[in-house]
């Protein structure tokens, strides 16, 4: 796809906009798992639209392979080098960085009406919408005027913070999934498709003591710091020797109604530190693979993936099958392919300890009991909803023949036509609509005997068929696909277990994974015998070089024609001693493919796997 120039206010993305800009030399888009959603774009000063590109304006790009064409607003370009300029914009959503959410608060509301309040009640109008997959109530605030964008994730009481969750960005609409990805079939598996493979252990989160403090903001708009008399609370069980102290302000997990004392501090503080493993440095496992959707050869094969799905790694000479998550894609937007696909966050299943396995248990034994506090979170803020009520306006609609009543309205304002919340009720049902009069109903009780909701909360479920496609667990971690068969259960691991999952990791560090590269220098493809070329080979172990650490006795050099015995004379004579072989007209008759192998010069067997 050719990028698409729009202005700054433009709302309408159906339209050729400003222009196409047709000369670009390159564009990519990098999206991570709710993190950056940003596009680089390179553009010549020659090129039809350059003066047109300006900071604020929008950019339409196709993001991955199976989103539609998303929006990027511009916030940089560069001074112009060699006649080329780079321009930086980041997605249509990073608006709601500059929409003040205004102060209220909730004892209980469920996630889809605090969503649906934060991006209502603003300082300024917007164009956003938002939903969400999530309806357990929970006790949310704005406690004070911050951006919609912080509403959402990345300060304590966020949405990501109370529900966790994966947000998808679709231009003014924003997701909030429970799983944003998918469960695939797609595997990762070294030999086919894996390129590379990283543990990485990093320390930079560790910490060996935690400093609390909150502020106390007075009447009179003074500020007292309140800290704990101790000062500093240890972390137990941390693996850094040099004392590193978390300093974190804990204002924001105290309610308006809460008073900030040093005893209550000291309680958020330490479970804070029971819910967050700081003394100990969190592994991760990435790998980059090559798509093979995008190889001809591979084209029928439907192994189609985006981020956050989940696929799984095999790595056989390693002995290692896992499951991960895709959590950052770089795309191509000119040519419509990934330029990489990053996987992580697989330690739940390689690389857990003890402690997390114990937390692990932990938070399932607190939700064993949970479906009554479920149900009376779900009364309560039915209740909630439904009680002391005196806004609305009712309408009975009636026969215009015979006067005979025939429906009932309940609406949020005075005119039907202007009424957007709207209940209904009569003979074919009762619904509900966010749409005004004519719907779409999409909370419902209909004459036929149907219901239609979003989320149905309820004690028993007595039912002679359930029909669905995945049955899960409250927190995911458990489910059935209808659809496709697939069943995963929730394993719990013993400390044992854990431990030998853990020296297995520690022995795959240590042993060796070979990777031989043959490179020619004058290209792999030759016409009309005119062969002149020189091909080296090189290993890799993991992303090291160390072909000169090896023996030239360790290369054996083999060609493959429709000349059995000829190939078998020229393999005797290239049998080892060489990391490099020249190849002229004399070696090819026709066609011929050439190879070549590592061995271990005692046992002559491969170290290629």
């Amino acid at each position: 796809m050719i990028p698409v120039l729009f202005r700054a206010n433009s709302t309408n993305f159906d339209t050729y906009g400003i222009g196409v800009l047709a000369e670009c030399l390159s564009c990519e888009v990098t999206e991570e798992r709710n993190g950056a959603f940003e596009c680089i774009l390179k553009y010549p000063t020659s090129g039809r639209l350059y003066g047109e590109l300006r900071t604020e304006r929008l950019i339409k790009a196709k993001p991955n392979d199976t989103a539609k064409d998303q929006m990027f607003r511009i916030y940089r370009i560069t001074t112009p080098i060699d006649g080329t300029v780079t321009i930086y914009a980041q997605h249509l959503s990073y608006d709601l960085s500059n929409v003040a959410a205004l102060q209220w608060s909730s004892e209980s509301i469920s996630p889809a009406l605090a969503m649906e309040k934060v991006f209502t009640d603003t300082a300024t109008p917007h164009n956003f919408t938002c939903r969400t997959d999530y309806s357990m109530p929970k006790k949310f605030s704005v406690s004070r005027p911050q951006s919609i964008r912080a509403c959402l994730g990345g300060v304590a009481g966020s949405f990501l913070d109370l529900w966790g969750g994966e947000y998808e960005w679709d231009n003014f609409q924003v997701i909030h999934h429970q799983a944003r990805g998918n469960q695939t079939g797609v595997v990762i598996e070294y030999g086919k498709n894996l390129t590379s493979m990283e543990h990485d252990n990093d320390s930079s989160s560790v910490y060996t003591e935690l400093l609390p403090f909150a502020v106390l903001t007075a009447e009179d708009g003074a500020e007292l710091v309140v800290t704990l008399p101790e000062i500093v609370l240890p972390i137990i069980n941390t693996t850094l020797i040099q004392k590193r102290t978390l300093i974190k302000d804990f204002t924001e997990f105290f309610g308006q109604e809460e008073t900030i004392t040093a005893d209550a501090l000291r309680a958020k503080a330490n479970n804070y530190l029971n819910n967050n493993p700081l003394g100990v440095a969190v592994p991760t496992l990435t790998v980059a693979f090559e798509a093979l959707w995008k190889n001809p050869e591979y084209s029928a094969v439907l192994e189609r993936v985006s981020l956050c799905d989940t696929v799984t790694i095999r790595h056989s000479l390693l002995g290692i099958t896992s499951k991960a998550k895709i959590i950052t894609t770089v795309y191509d937007t000119l040519a419509e392919k990934y330029i990489s696909l990053t996987l992580g966050t697989a330690k739940a299943n390689l690389l857990n300890d003890v402690a997390s396995a114990e937390a692990a248990a932990e938070e399932v034994s607190t939700k064993i009991d949970r479906f009554p506090s479920l149900i009376n979170s779900a009364v309560k803020n039915a209740t909630s909803l439904i009680s002391g009520q005196e806004g609305g306006y009712v309408v009975i609609h009636t026969n215009s023949n015979n006067g005979q009543p025939y429906e009932l309205l309940i609406l949020d304002k005075p005119s039907i036509n202007d009424a957007v919340n709207v209940w209904r009720w009569n003979v074919g049902g009762l619904g509900f609509s966010k749409n005004g009069y004519n719907g779409p109903y999409e909370t419902a009780i209909t004459a036929d005997g149907q219901i239609v909701a979003d989320f149905i909360t309820s004690g028993s479920l007595v039912a002679n068929i359930i029909k669905a496609g995945v049955l899960q667990s409250q927190d995911g971690s458990s489910y059935w696909d209808l659809e496709t068969g697939e069943v995963v259960l929730r394993a719990y691991a013993t400390s044992e277990e854990v431990k030998e999952q853990s020296d297995r990791i520690t022995g795959i560090e240590e042993q060796k994974m070979y990777r031989l590269v043959i490179s020619s220098t004058n290209g792999n493809i030759f016409k009309n015998g005119n062969i002149q070329t020189t091909l080296y080979a090189t290993v890799f172990s993991w992303d090291e070089n160390i072909t000169d650490q090896l023996d030239d006795n360790q290369f054996v050099w083999t060609r493959v024609s429709d000349d059995p015995e000829a190939d078998a004379l020229w393999n005797a004579a290239h049998f080892g001693g060489s990391k490099i072989v020249n190849i002229t007209k004399d070696d090819v008759d026709v066609q011929a493919t050439f190879f070549c192998e590592l061995i271990d010069t005692t046992t002559r067997m491969s170290l290629l796997g």
